[in-house]
């Protein structure tokens, strides 16, 4: 629906996958509130000050399109459909 080149799970399904695939201990940290905020000053420099060094690097096209991309995204992330989390775990048979 936000024109995104890729798709995401909720973090229940990965912490979900994670203990099936024999993980213990899976924790989930949202990270949503704090994300939400460095992606929106990301997308101000992109956008603003860092503009033009960007595009002489990359090219106008390519920093427009991740413009396009992390406007998308800041629109997920402020409604809250995306939620950037960090999933912990551990794998008793793993050898250190």
């Amino acid at each position: 629906a936000e024109g995104l080149s890729f798709a995401m799970a909720s973090p229940a399904r990965y912490a979900k996958a994670m203990r099936g695939a024999g993980f213990a201990d899976v924790t989930v940290r949202d990270c949503n509130p704090w994300y939400r905020e460095v992606a929106r000053g990301e997308l101000e420099r992109l956008k603003g000050p860092l503009y033009p060094a960007v595009a002489a690097v990359v090219g106008a096209a390519y920093v427009d399109k991740n413009i396009r991309t992390w406007e998308a995204m800041q629109k997920v992330l402020d409604s809250g459909e995306h939620r950037p989390t960090h999933l912990r775990g551990s794998k008793p048979d793993a050898k250190r």
